[in-house]
């Protein structure tokens, strides 16, 4: 049994992203989303440890930059690490999951439990 290294509550969304990377931005839309990351639709322009800027817009008023690195690509699937976000940023992703996964307690645990543990 393969044991479960993951430290954050991911919520199955489907959110319409732009992707910024090598001054290109590329439409995706999530599978799903964590507040260390997200898994998303793949693009064959995407390449492994490339940096990028994930822009989530939940309404005409308000928009998500993150700071992000592409962990893993294929042309079906990207896995995009969170590397960097503002406070108002996280808030509006924080209450994304809590909404999306129901549970807002398990989400306070997690935000006060380390998410990198080397083992």
């Amino acid at each position: 049994m393969v044991k479960e290294r993951r430290k954050r509550t991911r919520v199955p969304v489907a959110f319409d992203v732009d992707i910024l990377f090598q001054r290109k931005k590329t439409k995706v839309k999530t599978f799903n989303i964590s507040l260390t990351g997200i898994s998303c639709t793949g693009d064959k322009r995407f390449r492994a440890n490339e940096l990028c800027e994930i822009i989530l817009t939940l309404n005409p008023d308000t928009s998500l930059t993150i700071d992000g690195k592409i962990l893993r690509t294929d042309e079906k699937e990207a896995i995009i690490a969170f590397l960097s976000m503002d406070e108002d940023t996280f808030y509006h992703l924080k209450r994304i999951i809590e909404y999306n996964a129901g549970n807002a307690e398990e989400i306070e645990k997690e935000i006060k439990t380390p998410a990198f543990i080397r083992e």
